[in-house]
């Protein structure tokens, strides 16, 4: 029977193999064996994903796996597209919370052990499975079981469904929402998943409606399927206040800095817009392992709220690409076709991204970058008179990886500071200029992120 094994002996098992390596330049290293070298830092990097119940396409809690798989685990952490970790983390581009790569000396061991006889060693009872990662106190929602209806001769993706669904969140009085979590029932067919907050009582965008007038003639369009269509945040028309929850794939436990909160109340509602993206049969899927299922299989998302009765600092959450905005005008941007690295660049002032109040200093305490599957590149600038800082950057994106990075030194916004962001692209695998679209054969530069007034303290 395999062994289960993280924490407990990392710290007094680790050293080991370091101080005898560092005993002589003449003396040959001790072949590392899995148990007592190799097992202690998969446990603590890799298996809260890699194991039965995690996201990861197979566990690494036990020796015959890792020994069957030992080449193709080493390419993944020599090439740093394992643990995925995609924001620059060097300092040079912001200061990042939670760094989940490799330090050389792990990757040296790593690689010592799969190139050379994969030995096992000794099982070791002080290692213990890490928990799978679970948001705790939380309120639970769950969206109607559908299979997505895909229209081959839609604009906006031709392999895509937005399905929106209107939930009361059930709460007695004001809440703040301090974490979240997403588990998508059939993980092969969700592209993404946004959450929206909308007041039924307030103004629509068309004139003389209210929200809630406008989700009851969405929903009326399609009586025999639960939900609307809603390519365009929570419906065509519909106002929104904020928006507390982002998924994509790869996306574990996201729990809010200490003390930060969005608030919501009991006559809001959540508007949960699922994203559908049915792939041809066959079609590769390199992220985050299906649970069951298959494109042609039904989802039920489950989605868990925590929520706070109050919090020191009430934050916002902002969304902003002038890309995908400009499909609505006459003439939408475009990336040309055939190139290594099409870029596309905006800049967006204070006042333009409605980041209230529009006065006094804020922290940007996270940011979730958002391409897709042609995306290469993307940086986030806060640009100030005679000041330019770099504060994310990601070098190699990997669309089926995709997370909220919390800040360690939060940057901050003050009225004069606006936001700039480049994504660069790889077109070469098509003739026709690529358009903006929440579909995945289009693309976005989306930069997501959260602020709040700095701490008091």
């Amino acid at each position: 029977m395999p062994s289960h094994v993280v924490a407990p002996g990392l710290v007094a098992l680790l050293p080991l193999t370091l101080i005898i390596g560092c005993s002589s330049k003449d003396e040959p290293l001790p072949e590392p064996t899995f148990w007592q070298d190799v097992a202690p830092i998969m446990m603590s990097k890799c298996v809260t994903c890699h194991q039965k119940e995690g996201i990861g396409h197979f566990p690494l809690d036990d020796y015959e796996t890792a020994r069957q798989r030992a080449a193709s685990i080493d390419d993944a952490v020599q090439s740093g597209r394992m643990p995925p970790f995609l924001i620059s983390h060097d300092g040079s581009c912001g200061d990042f919370q939670d760094d989940s790569t490799l330090t050389t000396a792990e990757l040296d061991i790593i690689h010592r052990w799969a190139s050379g006889t994969r030995a096992e060693g000794t099982p070791d009872d002080r290692l213990t499975l890490p928990p799978v990662p679970v948001l705790d106190n939380a309120t639970e929602y769950r969206t109607p079981s559908v299979t997505p209806l895909i229209d081959p001769t839609n604009p906006l993706g031709a392999n895509d469904e937005y399905r929106c669904y209107e939930m009361e969140p059930g709460i007695p009085a004001d809440r703040f929402i301090t974490g979240y979590q997403i588990i998508p029932g059939n993980p092969a067919i969700v592209h993404h998943v946004a959450i929206y907050v909308v007041k039924p009582s307030a103004p629509s965008y068309f004139d003389g409606r209210t929200n809630g007038d406008v989700m009851a003639e969405l929903d009326a369009l399609s009586p025999d399927r639960p939900g609307w269509d809603c390519f365009g945040a929570a419906g065509d028309g519909v106002a929104h206040a904020a928006v507390p929850v982002t998924w994509a794939p790869g996306q574990n436990v996201v729990e809010y800095p200490r003390d930060v909160g969005l608030r919501i109340s009991p006559d809001d509602r959540l508007v949960i817009q699922m994203h559908y993206n049915v792939h041809e049969p066959g079609a590769r899927h390199s992220g985050p392992k299906p649970r069951h299922g298959g494109s042609e299989a039904p989802d039920s998302t489950l989605v868990r709220l925590r929520y706070a009765d109050s919090v020191k600092r009430s934050a916002m959450i902002i969304s902003h690409d002038p890309f995908i905005a400009s499909m609505f005008g006459e003439r939408p941007d475009s990336l040309p076709p055939g190139q290594k690295n099409a870029s596309y660049t905006w800049n967006a002032s204070r006042a333009e991204l409605d980041i209230l109040p529009s006065d006094g200093t804020l922290e940007v305490l996270g940011v979730m970058p958002h391409m897709h599957e042609r995306g290469r590149t993307f940086e986030m600038r806060l640009n100030a008179p005679g000041r330019e800082e770099c504060v994310a950057r990601v070098d190699d994106w990997d669309f089926h990886w995709q997370s909220i990075y919390w800040y360690r030194t939060p940057p901050r916004i003050d009225p004069s500071t606006s936001v700039g962001v480049t994504c660069t692209f790889d077109t070469r695998d098509t003739t026709s200029p690529v358009l903006p679209g929440w579909g995945t054969d289009n693309e976005m530069c989306l930069s997501t992120f959260m602020v709040a007034p700095p701490a008091t303290p």
